[in-house]
């Protein structure tokens, strides 16, 4: 009976602590979510932009021929809040390796002669002299991070595909882009179709830049 009265005492001494004692402090966990900004890039009435028909004789020996120049916008709109973003091009319709020329984008092929030779090309620019705002076009100087830019600019801006990225302010002192909830970029578009070409078929002109939108 000694040795069973020690075990007892032993387990009410180790119980008593647990039943009086508390804690000295609390936690509150608190919780939420920040929302990146989210913002849509679209062109401004049809997707496609329609060169005028040329036919063969439209073209002088030896010579480019260069085509009536055509008109787009982009629209960004921004949901929520306002947001600092910058557009970047690429061109989705050249062969990489044949396309060194970052302010032209590529027309397509024509493979009906012996050799396939390139149609032509499109230079794509951002036209600022016609926007009613924010009107200054800032290019990245450090392959599209949006970190750096180069000195804003205002008037016709080419909207090249060599890696940068463009942005909007509104002034021509400004050193970082603006903060936007909605913009529109009317674009131009200049074609040119390549020398002498070889038709036997009617040459379909294949030509897209892909706009992406960055933050």
């Amino acid at each position: 009976m000694r040795h069973l009265a020690l075990y007892s005492g032993i387990a009410l001494a180790l119980l008593a602590p647990v039943s009086v004692m508390a804690e000295d402090s609390a936690q509150l966990t608190v919780t939420g979510t920040i929302t990146p900004a989210s913002c849509g890039v679209s062109l401004g009435g049809a997707q496609e932009v329609k060169l005028d028909p040329v036919k063969l004789s439209d073209f002088t020996p030896d010579q480019d021929l260069a085509l009536a120049e055509k008109t787009a916008s982009l629209t960004i709109s921004c949901e929520g809040s306002a947001a600092k973003f910058r557009l970047k091009a690429s061109d989705a319709g050249a062969i990489p390796e044949a396309n060194a020329n970052p302010d032209r984008y590529s027309l397509g092929w024509n493979e009906q002669g012996s050799v396939a030779r390139s149609n032509g090309y499109f230079k794509l620019a951002i036209d600022t002299g016609v926007m009613p705002s924010n009107g200054f076009v800032l290019k990245s100087t450090d392959d599209g991070l949006g970190k750096t830019w180069a000195q804003a600019r205002h008037g016709l801006v080419g909207f090249d595909h060599d890696g940068e990225a463009f942005a909007f302010a509104d002034k021509a002192s400004a050193t970082e882009p603006a903060a936007l909830t909605t913009l529109t970029v009317p674009l131009k578009i200049s074609a040119v179709l390549a020398k002498n070409p070889t038709v036997v078929d009617e040459v379909q002109l294949a030509g897209q830049a892909t706009i992406e939108i960055l933050y």
